[in-house]
């Protein structure tokens, strides 16, 4: 976000709006839509969308004032129908088709560099670049549902309309526009919301000519725009978080291309402690200074308890994390942030012994993750010196209450396959057992391993244990 205001105070959303949700009658939409609607956590979003303070674009809308040529205005400018409703939004919940499983909120949220001090896009060219993307996830309504709300801050929290004029904000929209700005932390990082992240220029853009007092960091260093990545770093999965700095200008994409092509390389960095945060922050330039860094450190530090303490499952997948990234993520957990953890999904990254050690270490930190039942490390690269540290942990009491383990496609040979089998016969692990996966309802599962030395065979029989074998890359 580029708003330029000055020694901005925050008001807390929760604190400041009605909690009591709308009935389905009061909003006019169904009780199924609307069930489906909150069970994907719409009604975190609820009493700022209802209380005014964010309004939210229709990327319909959107896509064709950008492919009229037009410039976005700042909110108070903007036409009627260039919004959605809460009701709107509750409505665009595809429940009909039970075969497609429903992916998110129909809610996208934009992170951009501003580019002038007074307007985010005088020309009109990062529009044309959104409404793009906008357009691809809209050509799918399965997997978006057809109707999109858009958080873009220049549209939807109230501007000062003319401020090289004077022209401000009334005390009232004043008011709204600080509480919406405490909300920013839920609409970036609820684990259901899209991010599109627009981190490079358009082209002709030249920093030198913008005038003085305008922001010319590029988006990394640039204080909201890291505040912003990082939100949507914390508990969202991978493919909701897209890098539109990577589109190509001269491709027309379907919204699964532009998914894929957006979270190449992974993407995202993982998520930080608010001390990590917080140090870090004091690297990036806002437009006013150091004036918005104690705000948007109190809003990172509230989204980070927020979506920690409620996740009961974590999918960091396909995002290229090494062993530094991996020993983030067990930071993360030593600090006892998410105690109600089921499911810890790490696979398919370049995570090795190091970073297998620090998760071990932290999974065996009392209170890191008590209730963990499923931990998936396949196709990473922890190797046997991985595999020792993680069933040391195990064998120490670490996450009594595992119920699947994957390690397949590590190259764990022999001995760290003994090692498992030995701490298997101590006890190790003692909620193991056979049972049926909800990803996976047609097969029993258990442990996932790439070798079969006889001990851990012997042992995971003798337990009861189901123990599947992947050799090769087959079963």
């Amino acid at each position: 976000m580029g708003c330029a205001a000055s020694k901005i105070t925050t008001l807390n959303a929760a604190e400041n709006s009605d909690t009591t949700l709308a009935t389905a009658a009061e909003l006019g939409v169904g009780e199924t839509r609307l069930a489906l609607w909150r069970k994907n956590g719409g009604g975190d979003l609820e009493p700022v969308l209802a209380s005014g303070a964010v309004a939210l674009l229709d990327a319909q809308w959107v896509i064709s004032h950008a492919e009229a040529g037009g410039v976005l205005t700042h909110r108070q400018a903007l036409p009627k129908e260039a919004f959605l409703s809460l009701a709107d939004l509750v409505k665009a919940i595809n429940y009909s088709r039970v075969s497609v499983p429903v992916i998110g909120l129909p809610v996208t949220v934009l992170s951009y560099p501003w580019l002038t001090k007074d307007h985010p896009d005088p020309l009109g060219t990062s529009l044309s670049r959104v409404a793009k993307a906008l357009k691809a996830l809209c050509s799918d309504v399965t997997y978006i549902y057809g109707r999109l709300g858009v958080f873009w801050d220049f549209g939807s929290l109230h501007q000062h309309p003319d401020p090289a004029n004077g022209v401000m904000r009334t005390e009232e929209q004043d008011t709204l526009f600080k509480r919406g700005l405490g909300c920013l932390g839920t609409l970036y990082s609820h684990p259901e919301t899209r991010v599109l992240r627009l981190t490079s220029f358009p082209d002709g853009h030249k920093t030198e000519d913008q005038a003085d007092g305008t922001n010319v960091a590029a988006y990394f260093d640039r204080g909201w725009c890291f505040t912003e990545s990082s939100w949507a770093s914390l508990t969202k999965s991978g493919r909701l978080s897209l890098d539109l700095g990577l589109m190509r200008d001269d491709e027309e994409y379907s919204c699964v291309s532009l998914v894929d092509e957006c979270t190449k390389g992974g993407g995202r960095r993982p998520p930080l402690l608010p001390s990590r945060f917080a140090a870090e922050l004091e690297t990036k330039s806002f437009t006013n200074g150091k004036d918005d860094k104690p705000l948007v450190t109190r809003l990172y530090a509230a989204a980070f308890e927020e979506q920690f303490g409620k996740a009961t499952g974590l999918r960091y997948v396909r995002l290229g994390w090494g062993d530094a990234e991996a020993a983030q993520v067990a930071e993360v957990l030593a600090s006892g942030a998410a105690p109600d953890l089921k499911e810890l999904y790490l696979g398919y990254n370049q995570i090795g012994v190091d970073g297998c050690k620090a998760l071990a270490a932290a999974l065996g930190k009392e209170g890191a993750a008590p209730r963990l039942e499923e931990l998936y490390l396949s196709y990473n690269k922890i190797g046997d010196e991985g595999c020792e540290a993680l069933t040391a942990a195990l064998k120490e009491g670490a996450v009594p209450r595992l119920k699947m383990l994957y390690l397949e496609g590590n190259t764990i040979g022999e001995k760290g396959c003994k090692a498992l089998a030995a701490a298997l016969v101590e006890g190790a692990a003692p909620s193991l057992k056979p049972h049926r996966s909800p990803h996976r309802p047609s097969r029993v599962q258990t442990l996932f391993v790439g070798s079969k030395p006889p001990e851990l065979v012997a042992v995971c029989k003798e337990r009861g244990i189901y123990l599947e074998l992947y050799i090769d890359g087959r079963r």
